[in-house]
């Protein structure tokens, strides 16, 4: 979205959070011009690939992903070099802000750290609004992050220019626990202002498919339905993690399955078949047999074209022999098939543990 300020705030009708890996990031280019048109995701900054240096990952992220908010992916092993310097709160996170502010068009999260005290967090919102003329804020511990919100809804000179993003993680088999406290959080936000802005992020895709299904299986999206158990749009603006798993997990080194995802609007299909069943070709050949398969998405996802190369070649795409660019096929699908979901609502788609043999 080419906007600012409180205009890109108010044209934000999904919120996709990735992360700066190889997968997510190709998904997303891989989108069509006319969905990344209506998207401002979060993407989390790390390592991507052998790229260390935060500076480097922010112009490669832009890159792949354009205009965008971007947050700092905390998991053990995949920060940036400079991790300790970005969350310092000398001068209001200025380093952190200076780093976003390297490039036009990005606008950083403000940081929400455990253990930092409320003072230079609610400074270091004012100075993103004062920056940015829009500043998001991402919890991933409502409740007990609560208080800290409620802060900055409070000092923000101007409500319209903050985006508050409750960030449930990994939401599957605890629907109702996250519900019952994002309604809590939502109620005491809107109590302390009744027209805050308020994102509500989860994901269901589970570290492993396979105690699904061995051979295939189909996935709810739970997190569409803790959206709609909240109100839907009437109440929260939609966020997913864009189909990936959201916790952080050790890989482990060991054989994969071969695996292909397809995506509908609530629910996730998945056919696994090893090498010696006819491995990725065979799976996108029962994809594309199946009573859910779109003829039309093949020409608006790219990674919907992905399967059906593979099913009428009968060869597997190049670059598609190992499980990271089917995993950016399903971000890819996912992406679209949700922002035409959220679009549509408001006028009226590297590796996986679950690819993996133990």
């Amino acid at each position: 979205m080419n906007l600012t300020g409180p205009a890109l705030l108010d044209a934000i009708t999904y919120l996709p959070c990735i992360r700066s890996r190889q997968a997510e990031l190709k998904g997303y280019l891989e989108l069509r011009q006319e969905t990344k048109d209506l998207l401002h995701p979060i993407v989390g900054i790390g390592k991507l690939g052998r790229i260390s240096q935060a500076g480097r990952v922010l112009e490669q992220v832009f890159a792949k992903v354009g205009r965008c908010f971007i947050d700092l992916h905390s998991a053990p092993g995949q920060t940036c070099d400079e991790w300790d310097q970005l969350c310092d709160h000398a001068d209001n996170y200025r380093a952190w802000r200076e780093l976003a502010g390297s490039i036009g068009g990005v606008t950083p999260v403000a940081l929400l750290r455990d253990g930092a005290t409320e003072r230079p967090f609610i400074r270091q919102v004012l100075s993103i609004e004062n920056d940015f003329g829009a500043v998001v804020v991402r919890s991933r511990q409502p409740a007990q992050d609560l208080s800290s919100l409620q802060a900055a809804l409070a000092a923000i000179d101007e409500v319209n220019n903050l985006l508050i993003v409750l960030d449930f993680g990994y939401v599957r088999g605890a629907l109702e626990p996250k519900a019952i406290e994002a309604r809590r959080v939502i109620s005491a936000l809107r109590t302390t202002d009744p027209t805050a802005r308020i994102a509500v992020v989860g994901s269901s895709y589970p570290r492993s498919v396979a105690v699904y299904g061995d051979r295939r299986g189909v996935l709810e999206i739970v997190e569409r339905d803790l959206h709609a158990q909240l109100g839907g749009d009437d109440v929260s603006i939609y966020g997913d993690h864009g189909s990936i798993y959201p916790e952080h997990f050790e890989p482990t080194m060991s054989r994969w399955v071969p695996r292909v995802d397809y995506c509908l609007d609530n629910a996730w299909l998945y056919e696994r078949r090893r090498d010696d069943e006819g491995g990725y070709v065979e799976c996108a050949n029962a994809i594309v047999a199946s009573a859910d398969w779109d003829p039309a998405f093949v020409t608006q996802a790219w990674g919907a074209a992905k399967i059906f190369e593979a099913h009428n070649s009968g060869a597997v795409p190049a670059g598609f022999g190992a499980p990271a660019n089917w995993i950016a096929a399903r971000v890819n699908m996912h992406i679209e098939r949700q922002s035409a979901l959220s679009t549509s609502a408001n006028e009226g788609g590297e590796e996986d543990f679950d690819d993996l043999i133990g």
